[in-house]
């Protein structure tokens, strides 16, 4: 089912456009790509998207992000490719989805698929709501921020690899950072979990990532304490570094600034 909910010349910040809920998908062939940025979750089966001359499989419980105007192909590799998904526009987007490491189009690895699921049906009873049209089209607007918002701490960008086995090991290395970012790890203990020697994981993460395993930590970190600091106002900076991993308040300011391009203290008053 997809549903157009609004025009591309929306007058909001963010503006809902289209919505889709277990969509069985057909192949799409844009050469210009389209003026909407898309997520799409894939429910079911796999697909392939192709884009810029690389090519990356879409796998039951990731996520795709395309954005505006980008060429782009995608078709299913299997018979029963499903996705949800909801196509957005608006002035803000640009800077929004920097903020929030949703800055390329991709594939992503979701640690929990169902704050997807979940915004898409939310996003779907408001449509069908009775409420009058400008404030249906507020509400929209603000459930898509939210669930931007939530989503943003679920992603980690999957380089493109046609390589699905490799894939499903990088899977469970990003699971295991998303579930204990909060408390320290080392490359042993996540070595021992996944069932790997420690150069060999390391070799596979940097080869499929581009970037290594400590770094890919450290990024999730800084993410959610940009989510942090903006739920949780009344919470001192110390609080949200250990939150986030951090031992040293000191340290994660540092860091923080080094990623953000602000302090923490700052990054808090302009949001």
């Amino acid at each position: 089912m997809i549903l157009s909910v609004g025009s591309l010349t929306g007058t909001l910040p963010l503006n809902l456009n289209m919505l889709g809920i277990g969509h069985r998908q057909e192949p799409i062939n844009r050469p210009s790509g389209i003026p909407l940025y898309q997520w799409f979750l894939c429910v079911k089966g796999s697909g392939e998207f192709v884009s810029d001359q690389q090519r990356s499989v879409v796998s039951e419980g990731q996520g795709l992000l395309i954005y505006p105007d980008i060429p782009h192909i995608y078709h299913s590799l299997s018979d029963d490719w499903t996705v949800d998904f909801i196509g957005f526009s608006g002035p803000v987007c640009p800077d929004l989805l920097l903020s929030l490491s949703m800055n390329r189009s991709g594939v992503y690895h979701l640690a929990d698929p169902e704050v997807f699921r979940n915004a898409v049906n939310r996003l779907y009873r408001l449509y069908r709501g009775n409420s009058d049209s400008d404030s249906k089209k507020i509400a929209l607007s603000s459930e898509c921020y939210t669930f931007l918002l939530r989503l943003s701490r679920e992603i980690a960008y999957l380089a493109p690899s046609d390589l699905a086995v490799e894939n499903q090991t990088l899977k469970a290395v990003l699971n295991y950072l998303e579930q204990n970012y909060s408390r320290p790890v080392t490359l042993s203990d996540l070595a021992d979990n996944i069932g790997l020697t420690k150069e060999y994981l390391c070799f596979l993460f940097k080869k499929e990532m581009n970037q290594t395993i400590m770094h890919h930590l450290l990024t999730l970190r800084i993410s959610h304490a940009r989510i942090c600091l903006v739920q949780y106002p009344d919470k001192k900076i110390s609080e949200i570094s250990k939150m986030c991993g951090f031992e040293s308040p000191g340290y994660f300011g540092q860091i923080f600034r080094r990623e953000v391009g602000m302090t923490p203290d700052q990054f808090r008053k302009v949001q």
